[in-house]
């Protein structure tokens, strides 16, 4: 007699007294909710610091560049005014992305289910 002969067998002998239907549960298991796990909130404020830190950096960088812009126009130094100049486009396109950031990732998150 082959392994395969012997497990095919059992199976059938166990399937046919009934011992399968005894071994499983008679409901479904039931599905939990989520639960919030320990040190969830602190992580929670630590990602708020860093998108606090994040805004005050883009507005330092606009008005950074606003003063950089003013300071080479005013002195005639060309390099510093197109650095300004950069420094108030870039801010802006930071402030666009830091305003879709959360909107893109939820999208993304839900399109994940």
């Amino acid at each position: 007699m082959s392994a395969i002969h012997v497990i095919s067998e059992s199976l059938t002998q166990i399937h046919s007294s009934g011992l399968l239907s005894d071994a499983l549960p008679a409901q479904d298991i039931p599905n939990p909710g989520p639960k919030v796990p320990p040190g969830a909130q602190a992580i929670q404020d630590v990602v708020g610091y860093v998108i606090w830190i994040a805004g005050i950096c883009i507005l330092g960088l606009f008005f950074g560049g606003i003063v950089a812009s003013t300071a080479g126009r005013m002195w005639d130094h060309h390099g510093s005014g197109r650095t300004g100049a950069r420094m108030i486009v870039s801010s802006l396109a930071l402030a666009v992305l830091f305003g879709l950031g959360y909107t893109l990732v939820t999208q993304f998150a839900a399109g994940a289910n």
